[in-house]
């Protein structure tokens, strides 16, 4: 047996290693966004993410529909920012299917960063 000869089934545990680490770094930064970007008085203002294939008009029918009055888009359009009804407004949107509801200052201050107008309406 020469010492040059790999086994596949090797290469293959090393790429399912990665694949793991990559995903459990994803989901760790997700949890970490979404405990300390979120709004401290939703009632104040909330910008909610949806996912980037969400359509503008549902992204506003589901954010609206947790209760909430629509303000603006965000940079883009499934990006809502809001005025919520109510405290407990966080759980309701992200119960609806938002990935993210964070301070709209913050967010605005991210896309301002990496050359997104977060005002344009």
């Amino acid at each position: 047996m020469s010492c040059a000869s790999k086994s596949p089934s090797s290469s293959r545990t090393h790429w399912i290693d990665y694949l793991a680490l990559t995903a459990l770094s994803v989901a760790v930064l997700c949890l970490t966004a979404r405990a300390t970007l979120a709004p401290r008085d939703p009632q104040g203002g909330a910008a909610v993410v949806f996912a980037p294939w969400t359509a503008p008009e549902a992204a506003m029918a589901r954010a609206t529909g947790a209760g909430a009055r629509f303000v603006r888009f965000g940079g883009y359009g499934f990006i809502a920012v809001v005025k919520a009804e109510d405290s407990s407004y966080t759980a309701r949107a992200m119960a609806s299917g938002a990935w993210l509801v964070v301070d709209p200052q913050l967010l605005a201050a991210c896309l301002s960063s990496i050359g997104v107008r977060a005002g344009r309406s």
